[in-house]
């Protein structure tokens, strides 16, 4: 039942057919979670999308686990509620940010089986659900700009590699987070007279709502990894506008993606033709602001880009049906 059963929610989930109440044989759930926000799909168990709905933060703190689980309860019921369906579901499969980590991963589990959400619950990564809405199970490479940022790549002999992820302290390189962080200190260099002056003082100040440079260094102390991260939009729109300083923050950030591509590529082998990049997050999906700059870098390293946009949770839904079938 495994593999029929996945291609088929694939297949009609991906078609965003919606059905009532009357569909038999109960609800499957599918939940992306990142460092911004969380969104849960449900679908009948034919695979056909029942409702959907959009959450907080899905990102697992390994210190505090229990936040990212409340944000996956919260948006799960609010999800159910809009879809007119009754919990516990058949299937939840959560791919949330950090959940790389064993023991925050299973203490996420633990608390969605005690919330009574569905009968079989995993917790996985957000980029495996990325990925299975991309590519199935079959190869390709992921790469992730969001938030935070990393490269997944499954190789045509099914080997699965990992490049980046590492978080906010080892990691994240090119990242919306690293974007905001850079352009915050390129502010507070300019305010020194270390660094020349750059039209992201007025822009992120006014993102901030702060009056002097200052009075960023409270803000950023209490902000939340998404609050800068979100800075990076306005990054990119001065780096588009002609400011040099913030155009150098987004030529990094794309040169750091480039070396995740091909650090990937040099851990797989056996492609043929060109391999295929699906571009996934906040800053490279459709109509956003590093979008182009990346597919670039990935026709640069030898990669077509992905042609469907890629919603995780829709790939969620699939391991959901997966793991009631196992």
């Amino acid at each position: 039942m495994e593999a029929a059963a996945g291609s088929r929610a694939l297949a009609v989930v991906a078609g965003g057919g919606k059905v009532g109440r009357e569909a038999t044989g109960g609800v499957f759930i599918g939940v992306d979670g990142g460092g911004t926000r969380s969104r849960a799909l449900v679908a009948d168990s034919r695979g056909r999308t029942l409702g959907a709905a959009d959450g907080g933060p899905g990102l697992i703190d390994p210190t505090s686990p229990g936040g990212a689980a409340r944000a996956v309860i919260e948006v799960v019921r609010a999800a159910a509620a809009r879809a007119g369906a009754r919990l516990p579901a058949r299937g939840l499969w959560a791919g949330l940010a950090g959940a790389g980590r064993r023991g925050a991963r299973e203490a996420v589990e633990a608390a969605l089986r005690g919330a009574g959400l569905a009968g079989r619950i995993a917790v996985g990564a957000d980029v495996e659900a990325a990925h299975a809405d991309a590519f199935g199970d079959g190869p390709g490479i992921l790469c992730v700009v969001g938030t935070g940022s990393s490269v997944r790549a499954v190789g045509p002999g099914g080997e699965a590699v990992q490049v980046g992820g590492w978080g906010q302290l080892l990691g994240d390189e090119g990242s919306g987070y690293r974007i905001g962080l850079d352009g915050l200190r390129a502010v507070m260099q300019a305010s020194d007279g270390r660094g020349p002056d750059t039209s992201l003082r007025a822009a992120l100040l006014d993102s901030a709502a702060v009056p002097a440079p200052r009075d960023l260094v409270g803000w950023a102390a209490s902000a939340a990894k998404g609050e800068i991260a979100a800075l990076s939009v306005r990054v990119a729109e001065e780096a588009h506008a002609g400011d040099a300083v913030a155009a150098r923050i987004v030529e990094g950030a794309v040169a750091a993606i480039r070396a995740h591509l091909v650090a990937a590529l040099g851990r797989t082998g056996g492609w043929e033709g060109r391999p295929v990049v699906a571009l996934v997050g906040g800053l490279v999906g459709e109509g956003r602001p590093l979008r182009e700059a990346v597919a670039g870098a990935a026709g640069g390293v030898g990669c077509d880009v992905h042609p469907r946009e890629v919603v995780p949770e829709r790939g969620a839904v699939v391991r959901a049906v997966r793991i009631v079938g196992d």
